[in-house]
C-alpha cells in the first residue's frame, strides 16, 4: 500500500476520471499522426454539428432543443476555439442561475412564494367546498357547453 506524503494530493480514480484520461491518452496520440488528427477533428465536426443540427429542429418540434444544441457545443469545444468562444456565455448564465439557485436569499424567496402560493390554493379550495360542497356546480359555466357538445351529464 503507497503511504501518501503530507503535500502529496491521492489521485482520484472514479469512473469518469479513468474515462477522461483515457479519452485524453488516446487524443494526445491522435495528434502525433497527421491524417489521424484531421480525421478525429472531422468526426467531432460532423458529430457535434449532427447534435446542434438536431437541437435546431428540436427548436421547432416538440424536443429538448437548447440542451440538445448546448451538448452539441461542447462536443465541438473539445476541438473547436470557435465552439468554445461561443460556449463560454453559456457558461457564464448558467453559472450565474448555480449560484442564484444555491444561494440563501434566493431560498428564502423562493419558500416564501410557494408558502403564499400553497395559502392561496388551499383557501380557493375551502371556499369552493364551502359554497358547493364536492359538487361540479361551480364549475357549471364550463361544464354546461361541454354537456351539451358531447350530449352527456357531468
Amino acid at each position: 500500500m503507497k503511504k501518501l506524503i503530507s503535500n502529496e494530493v491521492p489521485e482520484k480514480n472514479s469512473i469518469s476520471d479513468r474515462l477522461y484520461r483515457n479519452y485524453m491518452g488516446k487524443r494526445e496520440s491522435a495528434r502525433s499522426n497527421k491524417a489521424l488528427d484531421t480525421t478525429w477533428r472531422g468526426i467531432i465536426l460532423v458529430i457535434g454539428l449532427t447534435t446542434v443540427g438536431l437541437g435546431i429542429f428540436f427548436l421547432l418540434f416538440p424536443g429538448p432543443g437548447w440542451a440538445v444544441i448546448i451538448i452539441g457545443l461542447i462536443v465541438l469545444a473539445t476541438e473547436y476555439a470557435w465552439a468554445k468562444r461561443i460556449l463560454n456565455p453559456v457558461q457564464q448564465f448558467s453559472s450565474r442561475i448555480a449560484r442564484l439557485v444555491i444561494s440563501q436569499d434566493y431560498r428564502n424567496k423562493r419558500s416564501k412564494v410557494v408558502l403564499v402560493s400553497t395559502m392561496v390554493i388551499v383557501t380557493l379550495v375551502y371556499a369552493y367546498w364551502a359554497k358547493w360542497g364536492a359538487t361540479m356546480k361551480g364549475f357549471e359555466p364550463l361544464v354546461r357547453p361541454i354537456e351539451d357538445l358531447f350530449k352527456v351529464e357531468i
